[in-house]
């Protein structure tokens, strides 16, 4: 017997050993992100937060919290990691109520948000490092490991997103113990056209613009489905709802604004958020989608984004300044719908443009690509005999486009192949633009004088175009 509690109690020590050795390699022994760290250290030392923006990149990058605590009055922070989804977001209120009680709690997301039940890993390796309560870190991680299964993947975060050398781990140590004195020795080799303006703030100063991202990428796809929230998100949205009423705050759900084109590209981007605005009314949940404000309340911020989601600071300072001024009303009771277009068929309309346009080559293996207004069958019956080249764009609903196909010259000069008109397919003889460079050109029927969108194709490298704007990845 003696024998078998002596094994009992080695095995017992072992385990805490190993539960140790854990525990410090995936504080110290991983890679550190430095804004998330400042952001989280910021908020765990602070007592004063009065309004708090809860989210993923969006928050961090569009929401000037300096500028909105002057506009409110109210102390303003952004709870914020990238890549969050609801449950980070429900583990950082969580972090958030140790030490602060904020009198709002405002939950920003996007569709993306509500694609998947499924939280990207790189939001857990930036977050849960972070997390001081470890009932919360345990939470955290069986909520993530439920849905996905990835139970030493989420474990072992150093063999994931492990450190590559002492800098990282001398990076780690100080992100962790003396945050601002390592940003500031860190800041020089950083990115210069990104600052940290505290209280979980990142200004971006870049003249970089999405237009070319846009052009080559965002494509649309006919998928035919409908899109509605996962049982599993509405869930969290309820549980999310009592955690903040729990502690006393009031809770707004703010669908962020975003790229136009991605709101008419793709799947399920505006379903998504219609599918969450029903929710959140049958639950007593106050929601607001941003994406639909009106252009006398906020301008469209498509010409701000840097990057397919992100925008720089005078696009943020514009957003903050939106919000603040839709918040004003709101708490003191004003009707605040008609700062908002009703629903997506009223967005839709509303869009008076052709934010891109592209042309790809048919074949068999794509005839997804056509579009709507395209007979499959009369496609199909040309292609036998000629090549034919499909052309498409993002628009309006009431939008009518116009295309023209050139062919652009080796000294730069182009061939007009085919001159503007609704015709949305070019044919010829098999071959004939082999290696050629096919140019469209795109506009909004009867806006002559509008600048054209444009696309280019090298004939024969590609034929089917790949939606290039799906997948939000790590941009969060």
């Amino acid at each position: 017997m003696k024998t078998f509690f002596r094994a009992l109690a080695g095995c017992a020590a072992f385990a805490a050993l190993f539960a140790l050795i854990v525990l410090l390699a995936n504080t110290y022994l991983i890679q550190t992100d430095t804004i998330t760290a400042l952001t989280l250290r910021e908020m765990q030392a602070r007592e004063d937060i009065e309004l708090a923006f809860v989210g993923s990149s969006v928050v961090r990058d569009h929401f000037n919290v300096q500028l909105i605590t002057e506009k409110t009055g109210l102390t303003a922070f952004n709870v914020t990691v990238p890549c969050a989804s609801m449950p980070a977001n429900i583990a950082l209120t969580k972090e958030l109520y140790r030490t602060n009680s904020p009198q709002w709690v405002v939950l920003v997301v996007e569709p993306y948000t509500f694609q998947t039940p499924r939280e990207d890993t790189e939001a857990e390796y930036k977050l849960m490092p972070f997390l001081s309560d470890w009932k919360n870190r345990l939470e955290y991680y069986l909520r993530l490991c439920d849905e996905d299964g990835y139970y030493l993947d989420r474990l072992f975060i150093f063999r994931e997103f492990g450190v590559k050398s002492l800098r990282d781990i001398a990076k780690t140590v100080g992100l962790r113990h003396w945050p601002e004195e390592t940003y500031a020795l860190l800041q020089p080799s950083m990115d210069p056209t990104v600052s940290y303006q505290g209280s979980g703030f990142l200004r971006h100063t870049t003249d970089e613009r999405a237009d070319d991202l846009v052009r080559k990428s965002v494509f649309r796809e006919y998928t035919g489905y409908y899109y509605e929230l996962f049982d599993k998100s509405k869930a969290e949205l309820l549980e999310y709802k009592a955690l903040c009423e729990s502690h006393g705050s009031n809770l707004l759900i703010l669908l962020s604004p975003n790229l136009a084109a991605h709101a008419l590209a793709e799947p399920g981007f505006l379903e998504y958020g219609e599918s969450l605005m029903r929710f959140c009314r049958d639950n007593g949940i106050a929601c607001f989608n941003f994406l639909f404000a009106r252009p006398e309340f906020m301008p469209s911020l498509d010409g701000y984004y840097f990057d397919l989601y992100h925008m720089v600071g005078e696009g943020a300072d514009i957003l903050s300044d939106a919000f603040c001024r839709f918040f004003r009303l709101y708490t003191s009771g004003e009707d605040v719908t008609s700062l908002f277009y009703e629903n997506s068929a009223a967005y839709l309309e509303s869009i008076d443009e052709i934010t891109n346009a592209w042309v790809t080559q048919y074949d068999s293996s794509c005839a997804w690509n056509l579009a709507w207004d395209q007979d499959e069958a009369a496609v199909t019956a040309a292609a036998q005999t000629q090549d034919v080249f499909m052309a498409d764009c993002n628009r309006g609903t009431l939008v009518t486009p116009e295309y023209r196909f050139v062919r652009v010259e080796p000294d730069g000069s182009e061939t007009i192949l085919q001159d503007y008109s609704t015709e949305t397919l070019y044919l010829c003889a098999p071959g004939e633009l082999d290696g050629q460079t096919l140019r469209l050109y795109a506009r909004p029927q009867g806006q002559e004088d509008a600048q054209p969108d444009w696309f280019e194709l090298t004939v024969g490298e590609t034929s089917c175009a790949t939606p290039g704007a799906l997948a939000h990845s790590s941009s969060s």
